[in-house]
């Protein structure tokens, strides 16, 4: 099992979505207070908006790795 990290960003991704799918459950199952209900909403919001800008920042990295890999393929092939 991968260990858990936290970056300097605060929580990684699997946190905050663990998080945020606890948050949900407590609401769905009618666990939170009605004078509580409006903070977890407001988190559930926060945790949301953290998870995609980490997937906004993953699919870019990800996208700049597979770039460099066409190049470097395209540079290998012009060589032969």
């Amino acid at each position: 099992m991968a260990a858990k990290r936290k970056t300097k960003d605060g929580p990684n991704y699997n946190e905050l979505a663990a998080e945020l799918e606890a948050t949900l459950a407590s609401i769905e199952d009618g666990e939170v207070d009605i004078d509580e209900l409006s903070t977890k909403v407001e988190r559930a919001t926060d945790l949301i908006k953290a998870c995609r800008e980490k997937l906004n920042a993953t699919q870019i990295r990800v996208q700049k790795v597979v770039a460099s890999l066409e190049e470097d393929e395209e540079e290998a092939g012009g060589e032969a």
